[in-house]
């Protein structure tokens, strides 16, 4: 497990302040005792879904749907994903999906080569 997944929620709620700590101790308070510690990925969820504006939300979901790799190398446009794929999160909630997205994304011939590579278990990490 890396770091992110271990520590990740602990850190960032540390360095909160102002309305996202009300709004992180408002959640604590009401969330049922026993439950199993937030995972990375469930926090980032609550909190792009309480802090991350409509239009913003709407604007990062445009450009992570009409993302396609084009004159970029394959590790430009990769980057240019997961940049995009962040705030896309609530869109495409599974590493399958990611997957899938990214791969639609690559030019003709490399989705060609990619093929192959769908049949079997891959991650973009």
């Amino acid at each position: 497990m890396d770091i992110v997944e271990t520590n990740g929620v602990d850190f960032v709620v540390f360095q909160m302040t102002g309305s996202a700590r009300r709004w992180w101790w408002d959640y604590t308070l009401t969330r049922p005792v026993g439950l199993p510690a937030l995972t990375w990925e469930q926090f980032s969820q609550l909190f792009l879904e309480k802090f991350l504006p409509i239009t913003l939300k709407e604007d990062c979901r445009k450009k992570f749907e009409h993302l396609q790799q084009g004159s970029m190398i394959v590790t430009q446009y990769e980057s240019r994903f997961v940049d995009f794929a962040r705030p896309a999160l609530l869109l495409l909630p599974t590493e399958g999906e990611r997957v899938r997205r990214f791969i639609e994304g690559l030019t003709h011939p490399m989705r060609l080569q990619m093929a192959k590579e769908t049949r079997s278990d891959i991650s973009l990490q």
